[in-house]
């Protein structure tokens, strides 16, 4: 971020909190408990299935080989909020995010401090309310995250994926003549650069996909 812009942000108002730090690593021990229920509830129902006779089964119109299939129906997976999402949550705003909103008041704060006493006071602080301030407004100063980490966020190896997309791009474009990479408009020193842009708006895309609300 330029000083311009850490200054703006630092003079904005405060943003809405989410679940970050210590608070994402609670979600998901709580989706991880969740889980663990669900697994042991669907091996309880299996096994009091598996305890009826045949017979017992055929009254109530069981087959035993499709015990597993009906303990799984009866006690799903959460699908919405399934455990490897809750991962990737964790992952992004537990550790990644911390990191980024730190460095960023971080530097917030040494913009402020670089501006004379007069300075200050044009915006409305004294030097020994800065501290203060940025930890007030750290929400607004922290901002968006980078395309790459907000992708993470539904799916921790997006980034890996775009990567290996943009590898195949890479090598798909490079097999091809001179002549049929300007039939299509590409020069074959603009490739990699291409590929980049390519897996980048992939991981946009995929960001306002999952931001986007559900449909009733």
């Amino acid at each position: 971020m330029s000083n311009e812009k850490v200054l703006s942000a630092a003079m904005s108002p405060v943003a809405p909190s989410r679940e970050i730090g210590l608070a994402a690593f609670k979600r998901f021990g709580r989706a991880l408990v969740a889980s663990a229920k669900r697994a042991h509830a669907r091996t309880q129902l299996e096994n009091e299935l598996y305890g009826l006779d045949d017979r017992s089964l055929a009254d109530i119109g069981v087959s035993r080989g499709l015990i597993p299939a009906i303990a799984r129906e009866a006690i799903p997976d959460e699908v919405t909020g399934s455990l490897f999402a809750e991962f990737s949550r964790m992952i992004v705003n537990g550790v990644l995010r911390p990191s980024i909103d730190w460095n960023r008041r971080r530097k917030a704060r040494a913009t402020l401090a670089a501006l004379d006493d007069r300075l200050l006071a044009d915006i409305g602080l004294a030097r020994h309310e800065i501290d203060a301030h940025v930890a007030r407004l750290s929400g607004a100063i922290n901002g968006p995250l980078p395309v790459t980490v907000a992708a993470m966020e539904q799916d921790v190896t997006a980034p890996l994926k775009a990567w290996s997309a943009a590898r195949a791009t890479v090598k798909e474009l490079s097999r091809l003549t001179d002549r049929q990479l300007m039939d299509i408009g590409v020069i074959r020193g603009d490739i990699s650069e291409l590929a980049d842009n390519l897996a980048e708006t992939g991981l946009a895309a995929a960001n306002s996909n999952h931001r986007a609300p559900k449909a009733a």
